[in-house]
This record gives structure tokens, sequence and C-alpha cells, in this order.
């Protein structure tokens, strides 16, 4: 059974774009999702603990992910979340990451509005015709989680 999380939060690091040798597109970035509380004594809204996610989105996703986010970013992500166990090259750290498989994203609109461009077979026709390829060729590493 998948597990399936959605999350808002803040782009916390920029998105790192990588193309597969095959041609896959893959974009990571951190997620900081931090809880509101209410403060009963003084009546305000409060940040409360920040749950950090590592989200990777691959394809189309994560080039519309590439291109549309910003550090900083307030954002919602749906997806398949995955616990998993690491340790450092030199394995000096070990640390468990929460990982979400995006399945979607976009900006979160209680916090702001955006401009919308659908992708079409035109935009498609119009990259490959003008080069506007990919903006970054390099294999695709496992990367090395990052800790909160």
């Amino acid at each position: 059974m998948k597990t399936q999380l959605t999350a808002r939060g803040n782009v916390a690091t920029a998105p790192r774009r990588v193309v597969t040798d095959s041609g896959m597109v893959i974009v990571e970035f951190r997620l900081a999702a931090t809880e509101r509380v209410l403060n009963r004594q003084t009546q305000e809204w409060e940040d409360g603990n920040t749950s950090w996610y590592t989200v990777t989105a691959f394809r189309r996703l994560a080039e519309n992910i590439f291109r549309s986010f910003s550090l900083g970013d307030p954002v919602t992500v749906t997806g398949r979340v995955a616990i998993k166990q690491w340790v450092s090259k030199d394995e000096a750290k070990r640390g468990t990451t929460a990982e979400i498989v995006a399945d979607t994203a976009g900006h979160d609109l209680m916090m702001g509005f955006t401009d919308f461009t659908r992708y079409t077979k035109a935009h498609q026709r119009m990259e490959e015709t003008h080069g506007d390829g990919p903006l970054v060729e390099q294999e695709w590493e496992e990367p090395e989680p990052m800790t909160a």
C-alpha cells in the first residue's frame, strides 16, 4: 500500500535539476512545513514544529517545478511518501529523511497569486525546434540527504 501525503510549506532549497543519460528530467528540493499553533494565552498564532521533506519530481512535473518554484515560495505538494535511512559517504553521519515523490505541486494560493501558462504540445514543439532544451545536463547521482 502506498502512503499519500499532502504538505504545505516553503521551498527551503533552490530546486536542483538533472537530466539522466536517457533524457529523463529529475528535480529535487527541500520543503519546510511549519505548523501554526494558537497561543491560548495571547490569542495569537505562532510557529510550531517544522517538518522537513525532500521532494523529488520526474519528467514534465520536474521541468515545470524547476521553471516555476523559487527559494522561499509557499507551495503545496502531494505525492507518495517514503522514509529513508541514510549514511554519509564517510559514515560519520546517519539520519532519516522523509521523501515525497511528487504527483502534483503548485504555489499555495492562500499566500498569494500566480500567473499560469498551460503546457501544450505547441510548447513542446517550440522547445524542440528552438533548442530551449535542458538547462543543465548532468548525469543523475543519488544526492546525499540534507539534515534539518
